[in-house]
């Protein structure tokens, strides 16, 4: 080895960048997915929705008043409130008979907790509470896509009137829409008592909108039925978002498996260099090996050299291969801005891996320096 320092260490390289593609692999692998499960946690199911039945007469019914106060004393339960759609698209204006009013937005009513349970954030102004419902105040507050389509703005100042079905609500504030939620995005939202007054629209298909705590989710979908009627709690529908953490460890495991196969086609392509080097050594040494077996040197003796040589080269690859691995994750993980997770395990089997390498890949030139004669060896 020391006699052929180039051959040696280039041999050895080819084990090192084989150990560095796997120890970099399991180390950015193990940081990517602590980085994947915060991104996944943010997204967890923490939404609720209750579907409540409709009457007869296909209108919304009235709700007992302690519904959401129950719903808010479960366990885990941040903030609760009914919700429901208008019927159609009804006009939607800053003026009274407006000649082109707006009929794209969404016109909800929802209870004080209906929006902040559906993620919303005040941008201006302010929510409106139970003393505007209990005075049947015409008050609304607009999404901020809304507050732009109709004031060009997505605010608005003191005053500031809409108009809905040409039925005239001040508006309160302006909110901002959590980022994917559809059903509160570019609406007009009225308190709840308007669902059911004669307001000229009609709002089918409520439903309670549940925000719960990280992980209590299952928890809050098995009790909310019997807090809101505990009489007929089969006759509500509890629709919760499916649970990611299966599909984050489906991801997790293909990703790993991916680049863990690449690792392996390099770790393979550095022994094969390894056992091609020593099966070259092999052959220029013959009159070496002579000269060893001549003295009385055994065959096992002769092939225990080789594997040794060979182990040795590997051990150097993985040391070397394992220290540029960690450099490799590092440097990854704190240029995204990453927590950078190393296995102890995986460092002290980086150089064990690499050594197992090299003395496997040289069992066949071991082997073919063992077979070689005495006397042929001398001669040639």
């Amino acid at each position: 080895m020391s006699g052929r320092r180039g051959r040696a260490a280039l041999t050895a390289l080819g084990v090192a960048f084989g150990i560095c593609a796997a120890v970099s692999t399991l180390g950015i692998t193990a940081t990517a997915s602590q980085a994947v499960t915060a991104k996944f946690d943010e997204f967890t199911a923490t939404e609720i929705k209750v579907k409540y039945p409709l009457d007869s007469s296909g209108y919304l019914p009235h709700p007992e008043a302690g519904q959401r106060l129950r719903v808010k004393e479960l366990h885990g339960v941040q903030d609760a409130g009914l919700m429901a759609k208008a019927d159609g698209h009804p006009t939607i204006s800053n003026i009274r008979h407006d000649d082109a009013p707006w009929n794209e937005a969404r016109v909800l009513a929802a209870q004080e907790g209906g929006l902040t349970a559906a993620g919303a954030t005040m941008l201006d102004g302010r929510m409106y509470d139970s003393g505007h419902e209990s005075r049947r105040d015409r008050v609304a507050v607009l999404d901020s896509v809304a507050a732009t389509r109709l004031f060009g703005a997505p605010g608005v100042g003191d005053g500031a009137m809409v108009y809905v079905a040409d039925v005239p609500y001040a508006v309160l504030g302006v909110y901002q829409a959590p980022s994917g939620s559809a059903g509160v995005t570019g609406a007009v939202v009225l308190p709840y008592w308007t669902a059911t007054a004669q307001s000229g629209l009609r709002f089918p298909d409520p439903e309670m909108i549940i925000r719960t705590e990280l992980g209590a989710v299952d928890q809050v979908a098995r009790e909310v039925p019997f807090a809101i009627a505990p009489q007929a709690p089969g006759d509500l529908a509890v629709l919760v978002p499916p649970d990611l953490r299966s599909l984050r460890a489906g991801v997790e495991r293909e990703t790993q498996a991916l680049f863990l196969g690449l690792a392996l086609v390099s770790l393979v392509i550095g022994a094969l260099g390894v056992s091609n080097v020593s099966y070259v050594s092999v052959l220029e040494r013959r009159a070496e090996i002579g000269l060893r077996r001549a003295v009385g040197a055994s065959r096992r003796a002769v092939a225990a050299q080789f594997c040794l040589e060979s182990a040795g080269l590997g051990l150097i690859g993985g040391v070397v291969g394992t220290i540029a691995g960690v450099h490799v994750t590092a440097i990854t993980s704190l240029a995204k801005s990453w927590l950078v997770i190393l296995d102890p395990m995986v460092l002290s089997g980086g150089p064990v891996v690499g050594m197992a390498t090299g003395l496997a890949a040289g069992v066949y030139p071991a082997i073919a320096a063992a077979r070689v004669q005495p006397a042929e060896a001398l001669r040639s």
